[in-house]
């Protein structure tokens, strides 16, 4: 079965700063023991630096081989505001997601991240991005100060729309570094409803604020959410119960699959993620039909990427000759 995860990272400090993972070692470590040692604080920053050390991306395509996964969508986010004492590596960060794309063919689509405070010269990187460099998405981070319907964005909607590709934009809960504000769906809406040529993908938003999700999801053609970050909800055995609400909602071909490595790679590999959706569509949960529109067919869709029938019959879609027309 074809599969495209819509949301993962690079992971490496120059993509998810060790900044961002502090918050999550916080969190960790006001669940240890009132007595435990302050060596095991080390040891969780330890751990996550380790699990954030994939440069060339060759250990997550090694994962996506055991796991199936035929392309994943790398994002990018610009943290430049959020954390004004790193250093502004962003225009690197582009350079080093091209070299991914060249050292590892068709295997991966990268959304540019942008903060809209930058500007002109940040409207003029995006569009650089999607004219010449085969980007395939814009990434929005509001956690980092901004609201997702800010009229400072518009611009940036704008240029997607006009190289006909996604914005995704960060949904829920983050590291406590950042600010959970404009975190809700509705934070959206009216870029939404203002841009209804663009498809907006509410990242981590099957997993929280459904409802709220699913209504703009279920009234708004051109909005969808991904299942990415799901990995807690399943191990404390919830999986089923969200995929059968959305089921029941009937937005299955609103759905992404996502698995948002490496942030959640803590709890598992690709694999593990992947087989648990599999075991849905085994015990009935899901169909295989429904299996399919959130492993792959409602990516596709959005992505422009070939449908699953084209690649059978092996002939080219139309959908990628429109995608290719586009970015000329």
């Amino acid at each position: 079965m074809l599969i495209i995860d819509s949301h993962a990272h690079a992971a490496t400090e120059d993509v998810l700063p060790v900044r961002f993972f502090d918050g999550w070692v916080d969190n960790l470590e006001r669940l240890l023991p009132p007595d435990a040692a302050p060596e095991q604080r080390n040891a969780l920053n330890a751990m996550f630096r380790r699990l954030n050390q994939d440069p060339n991306c060759d250990k997550l395509i090694a994962e996506m081989d055991r796991a199936g996964i035929a392309k994943t969508v790398l994002l990018i986010v610009d943290f430049a505001f959020a954390y004004p004492d790193q250093p502004d590596l962003l225009r690197e960060v582009y350079a080093m997601h091209r070299e991914l794309m060249l050292r590892h063919p068709g295997r991966f689509i990268v959304f540019a991240g942008i903060d809209p405070r930058r500007g002109q010269a940040g409207l003029e990187l995006v569009e650089q991005a999607l004219r010449d460099w085969d980007f395939r998405g814009l990434k929005i981070y509001p956690p980092c100060g901004y609201s997702p319907d800010a009229k400072e964005l518009y611009p940036f909607y704008g240029l997607c729309e006009q190289y006909g590709v996604p914005v995704l934009s960060h949904i829920g809960p983050t590291s406590p570094t950042l600010s959970f504000k404009f975190t809700r769906p509705d934070d959206i809406e009216d870029a939404a409803f203002h841009f209804p040529k663009v498809n907006f993908i509410l990242g981590h938003a099957g997993v929280v604020w459904r409802r709220e999700a699913g209504m703009l999801a279920a009234y708004r053609p051109n909005v969808y959410m991904d299942l990415s970050g799901f990995q807690p909800e399943w191990r404390r055995g919830d999986l089923d119960a969200i995929l059968l609400e959305h089921k029941r909602s009937g937005l299955l071909r609103k759905l992404l699959f996502g698995t948002d490595w490496p942030i959640h790679r803590i709890l598992g590999g690709q694999k593990q993620w992947v087989d648990a959706f599999i075991d849905c569509a085994r015990r009935g949960i899901l169909s295989d039909e429904e299996l399919g529109w959130i492993f792959y067919d409602n990516a596709a869709q959005i992505l422009r990427e070939p449908t699953r029938g084209s690649l059978a019959a092996g002939v080219p879609s139309t959908e990628t000759e429109d995608r290719e027309g586009v970015l000329t």
